[in-house]
């Protein structure tokens, strides 16, 4: 998540306990498929910029466009042609377009899935010698031009590229695009400069807001793409770097490391593997991390709501109701620093990539959490699902009841600034629901891929009525735990009038 012009402003619900708005916090993983219990590839993000912003979910139809037809990005003023046809994708978009669409993740028709974008920037030596380009592409067009347009996730990388060779970039963004055949990691680095690499099976990353990617072999040509100047421009911008007598793509693009990329690398990494050498006091942390540990989607999961269990750390949001006064930016604070699931994150994904699953059904399923996975459960879709529950689809930008986001925000509000009263008792109830879900997945997993091979038609319409259904009935639930926790809360109000 990059820097967005504050649009949703601050709903009077209970806001005095959350951080500042902010930018640039999104925490992206990824779990190669030799590191997991079933074989599944995981990989996915927090979505992270201030509280009180709604986040949507809904499928763009396939449609068939005009020669001469554009997208334009309203934020910046990106242009690009669109494709004679554009095939149908998931996306998690944002509710006001004039300051960006933002579809952030989604899965299209043919297999491919993404997760754009998780921001970070140059140092200032970097963009002296090739400025981010004010109209190029930036995260708020990512999947919106790439999922409709690409068979394959290599094929979205080389997109990326050419847009980037051809009309630069807007910022420095980390995208991840995967298909059957594996999962791309790619960093955009200046306005001009890029690496992507293909990520291996046998490797985890933990990546929030600065580039990881230490050397990389660019005559790979196979599994690796790359601009052709990026190692030039290191060295005329003086801050050329070497490890091990290799280029080092990181040290000699990033700026000083600061405390929230510290601390949520290293929680990260911490979450998955206990027994990782890697320290708070870590000047860097290389993207690849090695480990003879085997993890589940509930690690992946768990990895999105850490607040540093096992750590000694305590989150920069919990000061105030300890006592220490407010935060007053993302910097750690004696003891304190800035956790994964934080006051800003608006929705969270995790796609679970599986060979048995075809890839016009995704490839694999996304689970999705809109509003923070704090106290929000995670809800499983296939890929060939073509319509959401209306919940989703709410688009005000103040609180609503019938929205999802903000009865998810509403829920969140009232379990922080009344920790006493309601403890882990809402998330506790949503990661129950979560493993019945994940059970009753397989299944669904298994008759909508057999249905797939005689009956399409009746694929899709089995993967939309299992979603459809849990949401409804979710979003029920949710909005029984609201309405009982606000009651709670009046009961309290009034007992403290007394």
């Amino acid at each position: 998540m990059n820097t967005r012009k504050i649009t949703l402003g601050a709903v009077a619900l209970l806001t005095a306990f959350t951080l500042q708005s902010s930018v640039d916090a999104c925490t992206g993983f990824i779990i190669g498929k030799n590191l997991t219990t079933d074989g599944s590839t995981l990989y996915g993000r927090t979505e992270d910029l201030e509280p009180n912003h709604n986040k949507t979910f809904v499928v763009r139809q396939a449609k068939d466009n005009k020669d001469g037809d554009i997208w334009k990005d309203k934020s910046n003023g990106f242009e690009y042609p669109l494709p004679s046809h554009s095939y149908k994708y998931t996306a998690v978009p944002d509710v006001t377009p004039k300051y960006g669409v933002y579809d952030e993740a989604g899965m299209n028709e043919f297999g491919v899935s993404m997760s754009a974008t998780v921001s970070a920037s140059a140092n200032e030596k970097i963009q002296k010698k090739d400025p981010y380009v004010e109209d190029g592409i930036a995260e708020s067009s990512m999947p919106s031009v790439i999922l409709p347009s690409v068979k394959t996730a290599k094929e979205g990388i080389e997109l990326i590229a050419k847009i980037v060779d051809e009309e630069g970039s807007a910022e420095g963004n980390i995208v991840t695009i995967a298909d059957k055949d594996g999962i791309w990691y790619m960093e955009i680095l200046s306005g001009h400069q890029y690496v992507a690499m293909k990520f291996p099976d046998d490797k985890f990353a933990v990546f929030p807001n600065t580039f990881y990617l230490g050397h990389v072999d660019l005559t790979d040509k196979e599994n690796v793409i790359a601009s052709a100047d990026v190692e030039k421009l290191a060295k005329e911008a003086k801050t050329y770097k070497e490890v091990d007598g290799q280029f080092h793509i990181s040290q000699s693009y990033n700026p000083p490391m600061d405390d929230a990329n510290r601390s949520r690398t290293f929680s990260g990494i911490k979450s998955l593997d206990p027994d990782s050498k890697v320290t708070y006091k870590d000047d860097n942390f290389e993207l690849l991390q090695s480990t003879d540990k085997k993890f589940t989607l509930e690690d992946a999961i768990k990895l999105q709501r850490n607040r540093f269990e096992g750590l000694e750390l305590k989150p920069l949001d919990q000061m105030e109701l300890d006592g220490k006064g407010k935060p007053k930016s993302k910097e750690a604070v004696k003891g304190y620093a800035y956790p994964i699931s934080n006051p800003n994150v608006m929705e969270a994904h995790v796609f679970q990539l599986k060979d048995g699953i075809p890839t016009e059904l995704g490839g694999g399923v996304m689970w999705l959490s809109i509003g923070s996975p704090r106290n929000a459960p995670y809800l499983p879709y296939l890929g060939n699902i073509t319509k959401t529950y209306e919940a989703y689809q709410e688009t005000s930008t103040k609180y609503n009841k019938d929205s999802w986001y903000w009865t998810i925000s509403h829920i969140n509000d009232m379990a922080a600034k009344y920790p006493k009263k309601f403890g882990t008792s809402v998330v506790d109830e949503m990661k129950e629901l979560e493993k019945t879900w994940m059970t009753e997945q397989v299944q669904i997993n298994k008759e909508v891929s057999d249905l797939q091979q005689s009956d399409p038609t009746a694929a899709q319409e089995k993967a939309d009525q299992s979603s459809m259904d849990r949401a409804e009935k979710t979003f029920k639930r949710l909005k029984e735990i609201e309405s009982k926790m606000e009651k709670q809360v009046q009961k309290n109000i009034k007992s403290n009038k007394k």
